[in-house]
């Protein structure tokens, strides 16, 4: 075998060796707690895979966290770690709320494209201040994200309850008090859902699935990333600065204008994270929104190792786990405390898998490099 192809293979294979390990451990765990792992996997696996329904769901579950992975790694690519996605996500989400609702008597081809395209710039406006203070001041980017992250949630809050609350809703059955949410998006906002063009293929799935067209959009744009980072001049850049920013500079790039660029960027796909929960399932924003997203999409980033192809299948491996851990939960009486240790268990690995292996790569590349 080829050294390249060699190196490949063994690039490739440190995940799934990290993805058995933690198998292992799950199931070390669950007989500790007095459950068989066999018949637990086994749940896990009828109950995820054994209907379309619930592979949609699965793939429902995986779209917000394409997008959350892909604005860590963009940043990741350029030595940057931006921890403010969740900051970006949900101040992106409050602004396509309020241009959903506020925005009347628009067709849809203008107004659901107008609301991803306010989402977008509010992902962009939330990662400005970090990355000016990161490249002007120096001030070290995960400090400033994480602020950035509690303030963005205060904030949201206080615009949620206080400023923006719908007053005129209805109560719902069974509700005492009214929700403490931003009034309906208008329907012309919504984005469809995939059962019509699914059933075009025979594949009718029920009303309680929400997979809609965000999801094929995710897959768009982790092909688009793709081709950016590595056919592209600035793609080019971007890995020069994120491997050695001093040796960039030699070579004539500027860093400082390369990391501006590749954090905006981070907020701009950051901010579009939250879009497929608020204008699919929810259809108004409220201060139970999803959260952790952005969190789950550094995870799911370093899983894929930055690489688009891989951070999709790690989004579809934390949905395929999600949903397993339902049915887990139902039919075999195991915690969703043991699925979260396994996530853990599964990261920490490949992390580790990843490190190890990189660097015998390294050693192995310069050994024989210095025997010709």
């Amino acid at each position: 075998m080829r050294r390249g192809y060699r190196y490949l293979a063994l690039e490739l294979a440190s995940p799934l060796v990290a993805i058995g390990f933690a198998v292992l451990v799950g199931a070390v765990v669950m007989a500790a707690i007095g459950k068989n792992p066999v018949e637990v996997y086994r749940t896990m696996f009828v109950f995820a895979l054994r209907r379309l329904d619930s592979v949609a769901i699965i793939l429902f579950g995986a779209t917000p966290l394409i997008f959350s992975g892909l604005a860590v790694a963009v940043s990741f690519r350029a030595g940057l770690f931006n921890i403010g996605v969740e900051g970006q996500y949900l101040i992106g989400t409050f602004l396509a709320a309020l241009a959903g609702f506020a925005l009347k008597g628009l067709p849809s081809f203008v107004h659901l494209p107008l609301v991803i395209a306010v989402a977008a710039l509010g992902g962009v406006l939330w990662a400005l201040l970090p990355v000016y203070l990161k490249v002007r001041r120096g001030v070290h980017e995960v400090i400033s994200t994480i602020m950035l992250n509690y303030i963005a949630f205060s904030l949201i809050h206080y615009l949620i309850a206080d400023v923006f609350m719908d007053k005129q809703q209805g109560l719902m059955p069974g509700v005492g008090n009214p929700l403490i949410r931003l009034p309906r998006i208008a329907p012309s906002a919504l984005m469809p859902r995939m059962h019509g063009f699914l059933s075009l293929f025979g594949v009718d799935l029920p009303n309680h699935v929400y997979l809609n067209w965000f999801f094929p959009l995710a897959l768009l744009l982790a092909g688009a990333v793709h081709y950016l980072i590595w056919r592209t001049p600035f793609g080019y850049e971007l890995r020069a600065v994120g491997h050695n920013p001093a040796a960039a500079e030699a070579a004539g790039i500027h860093p400082a204008s390369v990391c501006t660029k590749a954090f905006l960027l981070s907020g701009l796909i950051a901010g579009m994270t939250g879009l497929s929960d608020l204008l699919s399932y929810f259809g108004y924003m409220d201060l139970d929104f999803p959260k952790g997203y952005g969190f789950t999409g550094i995870a799911v980033a370093l899983m894929g190792k930055n690489s688009p192809l891989g951070i999709v299948l790690a989004a579809l491996l934390f949905g395929f786990l999600n949903r397993g851990a339902e049915g887990v939960q139902a039919f075999a009486g195991v915690p969703m405390d043991t699925v979260v240790i396994l996530q853990g268990v599964m990261i920490l690995s490949i992390v580790v898998a990843s490190a190890v292996m990189s660097r015998y790569i390294r050693r192995q590349e310069r050994k024989e490099a210095l025997q010709g």
